[in-house]
């Protein structure tokens, strides 16, 4: 007869194995993850292969920082009236059409580099068309996984909706530094348009979903203001936007930026740069897989502690100057960053919103992507006054203030155990 540690153990693994499977037989769910896996190496990719096309038109890690930021001002601008439609619209058309936008921008980039006709202000004016164009997809995506599977799986599907994304910026990262190293930048722009074109083949696959539309007699505004009062009014969806909003702004803003940091600091190319979002892609991944064994009632307190974590392992990764050192602690980076706090902020949305909010919800939450966007040209200004290493440490120091005050110190901050069971 099994020790009861050992029977405990089979039942974990069965119930996991269940779960999973739960999720895993919705044809629908199915499509959607092979769309969110090549989407997910494409958007992974786009900025290593941007950022390296700006530094060698400009030479300048202001002018990637400014590149960044122009892509980050109409993303955040326009993600409000994005939930809208997320809520309004259905979220495999805004996909479909956002994802065939991007695509073509990209291809258009890759012609212009190719030719050998690119200038700084076409990079700039593909920056902002992408930045707003991506902006009104995020919701969709994100809402569309409650249309997909039953409440008790948002937090596994969540999970395996990020190990998607996660595998993609895995492969994707070394794979476009070789390409570069060996055919150029235009190359690796060409295979980043063509993954989105598969993506958006990807998304058609996905049937009718499950959802009720709002009244169309309902206005814009009024669907704008609602979210904002529901938000107003619900202490810990306010408290896991504020706080992951000041994670995306400060912690994350040096995730675009990398190309010249590494460049800087580290001396390598490239294919070393890939190298480095190779190790943040596989954090990100194992971080995923570490989902599933938290518990639903837990994942508020797993948030929290995941933020500060973060902020040792980022501090540290930006006083490394050896290559390997630097790509291990990337790597927890990526593992408690991307792939811990953001879909824990993402699962505590899905499980304390209403259904009939939930993308202008969602909506705010993307504001977390947006914001490091916008705070990567600061960033990399302050580097170049003080350094790569103080500007990253006094980054990760100020998301980690504004989490500690808002989710633990203020008056009305929410407690632990208000977390919904889901």
């Amino acid at each position: 007869m099994p020790a009861p540690e050992t029977a405990k153990a089979t039942s974990g693994q069965s119930g996991y194995r269940r779960r999973i499977s739960a999720v895993w037989s919705e044809d629908a769910f199915r499509w959607y993850w092979l769309s969110s896996s090549i989407q997910g190496l494409a958007q992974g990719t786009q900025f290593l292969v941007i950022g390296w096309l700006v530094l060698e038109v400009t030479e300048s890690s202001a002018q990637l920082g400014l590149v960044i930021f122009l892509y980050g001002a109409p993303n955040v601008s326009l993600l409000l009236v994005a939930g809208v439609i997320a809520d309004r619209f259905d979220r495999r058309y805004i996909l479909v059409f956002t994802q065939a936008i991007v695509g073509g921008l990209i291809a258009a980039l890759a012609f212009l580099t190719v030719a050998d006709l690119v200038s700084v202000w076409h990079i700039y004016t593909a920056a902002v068309l992408m930045g707003a164009v991506q902006s009104i997809s995020m919701p969709a995506r994100m809402t569309m996984i409650g249309d997909l599977v039953e409440q008790q799986s948002i937090l596994d599907a969540v999970a395996m909706q990020s190990m998607a994304v996660h595998a993609g910026r895995i492969v994707g990262p070394p794979v476009a530094g070789f390409i570069i190293e060996v055919w150029g930048v235009g190359a690796s722009l060409f295979v980043i348009a063509g993954c989105y074109i598969v993506s958006v083949a990807f998304v058609g696959k996905i049937g009718r979903i499950r959802r009720s539309l709002p009244a169309a007699t309902q206005s814009v505004f009024r669907n704008f203001s609602d979210g904002l009062v529901y938000i107003k009014n619900n202490p810990m969806v306010l408290t896991v936007i504020v706080i992951t909003c000041a994670f995306g702004g400060f912690g994350m803003s040096h995730m675009q930026v990398v190309p010249a940091m590494a460049k800087d600091v580290l001396g390598t190319g490239a294919a070393g740069v890939g190298l480095l979002f190779l190790g943040s892609g596989i954090g990100s991944l194992i971080g995923s897989l570490l989902l599933p064994a938290i518990g639903t009632a837990h994942v508020y307190r797993a948030l929290l502690v995941s933020l500060l974590v973060f902020t040792v392992v980022l501090s540290l990764f930006a006083w490394s100057s050896w290559f390997w050192v630097s790509w291990a602690l990337f790597l927890l980076v990526g593992m408690v960053g991307v792939g811990m706090v953001w879909p824990l902020a993402t699962t505590m949305i899905q499980l304390e919103s209403s259904a009939e909010v939930r993308g202008r919800v969602m909506g705010i939450l993307q504001f977390t992507p947006g914001f490091h966007f916008l705070g990567a040209f600061p960033l990399a200004l302050a580097a170049g006054q003080l350094g790569w290493e103080v500007a990253i440490t006094g980054a990760a120091v100020i998301s980690l203030s504004v989490t500690a005050w808002f989710a633990l110190m203020r008056r009305g901050a929410p407690k632990m155990s208000q977390q919904a069971a889901g």
